[in-house]
């Protein structure tokens, strides 16, 4: 399948299982949270970096990291598709999580300035784009050296279109 045509299929699907997740969010999270709990010990964000959650789906592991950088962090939630933007900001809202910005945004063409994030978190998404090398260079290109990027994928890397994903510090 060509890529823009996995793209858009991928695009639709995840539109469509959006409100499956928002749904079912509690089960969601009760079977990803210690995959979820691994990444962020990993990151270690702290109090007032700015966070970024590629493909967030409906949000758990960034309103984690929302909590650990505080009221003058920032966690940027991020997901291409737009129902997941909405689940994700109803949630943001009903905890109460004045730090968290919600984008709609394609993680292989950020709408982010060069070394603008302290961090990134990206929880089984990397494994499903498109082009998943141009992902991971978008994410290199928007964070700030030191940072952390830290993702994992849920498949071995001949199951998935895209890459295993290690942590890096």
């Amino acid at each position: 399948m060509a890529r823009e045509d996995y793209r858009s299929a991928s695009y639709e699907i995840w539109q469509a299982m959006a409100a499956g997740w928002d749904r079912e969010r509690s089960w969601i999270w009760e079977v990803s949270r210690a995959v979820s709990e691994e990444m962020l010990k990993a990151l270690g964000p702290e109090p007032g970096q700015t966070i970024l959650e590629l493909a967030a789906g409906t949000g758990e592991t960034g309103f984690a990291a929302a909590r650990a950088i505080g009221p003058d962090g920032r966690l940027v939630s991020t997901d291409f598709a737009p129902e997941m933007v909405a689940a994700a900001r109803r949630e943001s809202e009903r905890l109460g999580l004045a730090n968290v910005e919600h984008r709609e945004m394609d993680a292989e063409r950020m709408d982010l300035d060069d070394d603008s994030v302290d961090g990134v978190l990206c929880r089984w998404g990397y494994m499903l784009m498109a082009d998943p090398a141009t992902a991971l260079a978008e994410t290199r290109r928007v964070l700030r050296d030191g940072g952390g990027c830290h993702c994992r994928c849920g498949a071995p890397l001949n199951a998935t279109p895209g890459p295993a994903c290690q942590p890096r510090r």
